[in-house]
């Protein structure tokens, strides 16, 4: 082992230190990998030994981007790197340590020579790879994969409400990701996921929505691209598994999910002539993160006249929304009330229908509202 003199030290253009990877090595977004080029020589077989002591293994080329990302990272330095191949002696061929595929057309010129069994890296044009003896003291060149995704398992038995994002965002996310996200919501409720901003690399950075904890393709909800984000996703059971995967080209700022637990509510329908509508649990309190809607529906010709006796929400928060159709949209939404100067309320529907849909958040609970209809 040799020490490296000062002025040959490792420079590096155009990258800088990351938090993804330890203290001392450099980030190389392209390649979404960590490298270390240490400032003592060793020989081949003590430069992989150095690389697994520190946590690495030894630089074996695998892309071009790799191959461009070592150009760049070695094109100044007065000693070539020890990369992690060498010469099978029985076959004469030559592999990569760590098994992956040594791409054989990545020689500089007039290489592979006879002159060595093990492989270092030239950074310097024309650059590529050159056979050195083993035995030669050359600088160590070591990487390592970082901890990229920020996936894992969100929300719990008393969550309501989260969001994920891509790694890196609002700045910009990796390649060669493989994140998975699994978000779980309380006991006997559905998620629904909305992505809003949503910027990656159409067709190619892919986003797929999951139901349960799985990413089988049985279990496929959709997946979210620049055209679909705004009827968003929804779960059949209290969990779900987003799955985010790049590729090794182009990426961008990334996105942003809004997640929310709903209650498996189905719809209260009435018909006739007369009826009484309550918000739920009534005369008790509300729940936390209910969502109730109502029908009314009378013969035809007629109209439905709707008398609000009671009403008492936590004002902006909990509310009622009146519709004039059976849907609810903004196109259709007649009122919407809260608080606790709402009643006497009355409305008459200019048809023979409307519906009603009440929410309530997580904080406070109030004990709601009673109302009855009859026709006119």
């Amino acid at each position: 082992m040799i020490l490296l003199p000062i002025f040959l030290l490792f420079s590096i253009i155009g990258l800088s230190a990351a938090s993804e990877c330890p203290s001392g090595w450099i980030f190389n977004p392209s390649t979404t990998e960590c490298y270390y080029f240490s400032t003592k020589l060793y020989t081949f077989d003590e430069s992989v030994q150095f690389c697994s002591s520190i946590g690495g293994k030894s630089v074996s080329i695998d892309t071009y981007a790799e191959r461009d990302a070592l150009v760049a990272m070695t094109n100044t330095t007065m000693l070539q790197p020890w990369l992690g191949s060498r010469r099978n002696t029985t076959n004469n061929q030559f592999y990569n340590i760590d098994h992956s595929y040594f791409y054989s057309f990545m020689w500089t010129k007039n290489e592979p020579s006879v002159n060595g069994d093990c492989v270092t890296f030239k950074g310097a044009t024309p650059f590529g790879l050159q056979v050195t003896q083993c035995y030669q003291f050359q600088p160590a060149f070591c990487k390592q994969t970082p901890a990229l995704c920020n996936g894992g398992v969100f929300g719990g038995s008393d969550k309501w409400t989260g969001t994920i994002q891509s790694p890196g965002y609002p700045v910009q996310y990796y390649n060669n990701l493989n994140c998975n996200y699994l978000i779980i919501s309380p006991n006997n409720t559905f998620i629904t996921i909305l992505f809003s901003p949503f910027l990656v690399e159409e067709w190619y950075d892919l986003v797929d929505v999951f139901d349960g904890n799985s990413t089988n393709y049985v279990d496929h909800i959709g997946q979210v691209s620049s055209y679909n984000l705004a009827r968003g996703f929804e779960s059949s059971t209290n969990m779900m598994t987003v799955r985010f995967k790049t590729n090794y080209d182009i990426t961008d700022k990334g996105w942003l999910a809004t997640w929310k637990a709903k209650k498996d509510m189905p719809v209260i329908s009435q018909s006739g002539s007369n009826g009484t509508m309550v918000s739920p649990n009534y005369p008790l309190t509300y729940d936390s993160y209910d969502e109730q809607v109502y029908q009314i529906s009378v013969a035809w010709g007629m109209q439905v006249n709707l008398t609000i006796d009671v009403f008492r929400t936590e004002n902006k928060y909990d509310y009622l929304n009146i519709y004039n159709s059976t849907t609810q949209s903004n196109s259709t939404l007649v009122t919407t009330l809260s608080g606790q100067s709402v009643a006497p309320f009355n409305y008459i529907s200019p048809r023979s229908y409307m519906s009603m849909k009440f929410v309530s958040d997580g904080s406070l609970q109030y004990t709601g509202w009673h109302a009855f209809w009859s026709i006119c």
